[in-house]
């Protein structure tokens, strides 16, 4: 009898172990990969029946004990998870143990201002927004900056964030990361830039950003800006005049706007802009701290994107005409 009631016990024993097994390892997610959010405080009973009730998991009293047995019951991390087809009860923990919480994609396009990136991030369903309204200058000062706009210091990446990242919290991050970039490259800078502020040449790199788009013209163009600022020539930047118009621009760049009288028409004043006009990426950044030596003095643009240079006033204008016949007056 002893012998009957061991062996009873065993082969329990060894059923239980098998169904536990199969519990363990079958997956729950079935059709299509979940997505789930687990709130905070969310206790093992309530997952439990999270997961009953939008997956395969059919008997969410094992997953508690799951749980339990492997005192996770503190160790759930709230998030938004993505669970993949084919997922097991112990892996959907797993995940959710050690917060492998979904990432979604922010990016910082090169050449865009910063209107265009408070724009992006408004239109983001996933970003937390905490900026909503706010000018650039308010927002310079909840992001805690020296200058009264963002405008070209955000380094231009894809940043990853989870859900509840906040608008503010992306601006700061794309903010440090070109802070550390600057950093980097300050000290590596050829004695062919003089200035002794990383702000001026965040600005000249934002003009050469917007004006070229090949890495191969950009030392050109920044040799030729930097050229024009120690001879206190006109820099005639079309992209600066275009950033001062703002929403007034229409796409057509007429000489009456050439004429304009923002503070940013570097056709009608000397030095630079007052600010970036644009967030500038590495190439750009580069080729101000490392300039071409050069003797051109003028750069025209063609349809292809590609520039002419030219070295005196007399071919850039002979340039100007073969290049630009259709400009409007």
């Amino acid at each position: 009898m002893r012998r009957f009631i061991l062996l009873l016990v065993l082969v329990f024993i060894l059923g239980a172990a098998i169904f536990c097994g199969f519990f363990l390892y079958t997956p729950i997610i079935i059709n299509s990969d979940l997505h789930y959010i687990l709130q905070e405080n969310t206790n093992a009973h309530a997952l439990a029946n999270d997961l009953h009730k939008l997956s395969n998991l059919r008997y969410p009293i094992l997953f508690r004990w799951l749980i339990k047995i492997r005192s996770d019951d503190k160790k759930l991390q709230a998030g938004e998870y993505s669970f993949p087809r084919g997922s097991t009860a112990i892996q959907v923990l797993n995940r959710i143990v050690h917060g492998k919480v979904l990432y979604h994609s922010f990016t910082i396009i090169n050449g865009w201002n910063f209107y265009h990136t408070v724009t992006a991030l408004e239109n983001d369903p996933i970003i937390k927004h905490v900026l909503t309204n706010k000018s650039p200058d308010k927002i310079a000062k909840e992001m805690q900056l020296k200058h009264k706009t963002p405008e070209g210091l955000l380094f231009p990446e894809t940043y990853y964030y989870t859900l509840g990242t906040t608008d503010l919290e992306i601006l700061n991050r794309a903010y440090q990361t070109m802070r550390q970039y600057m950093q980097q490259q300050w000290p590596r800078r050829s004695k062919n830039f003089s200035y002794k502020r990383q702000y001026t040449a965040l600005i000249i790199a934002s003009m050469v950003e917007k004006e070229t788009s090949l890495k191969r013209e950009k030392p050109i163009i920044a040799a030729i800006i930097l050229k024009r600022l120690k001879k206190w020539m006109h820099l005639q930047i079309d992209a600066t005049v275009i950033y001062g118009l703002g929403k007034h621009f229409d796409g057509d760049l007429t000489r009456k706007k050439l004429r304009s009288k923002t503070p940013y028409n570097t056709y009608v004043h000397y030095g630079l802009p007052p600010t970036p006009i644009a967030m500038s990426g590495s190439d750009s950044i580069n080729a101000v701290l490392h300039p071409a030596k050069t003797k051109k003095m003028y750069f025209v643009a063609m349809k292809n994107g590609k520039h002419v240079f030219s070295e005196t006033l007399e071919q850039h204008n002979r340039n100007v005409a073969k290049y630009q016949l259709n400009q409007k007056s």
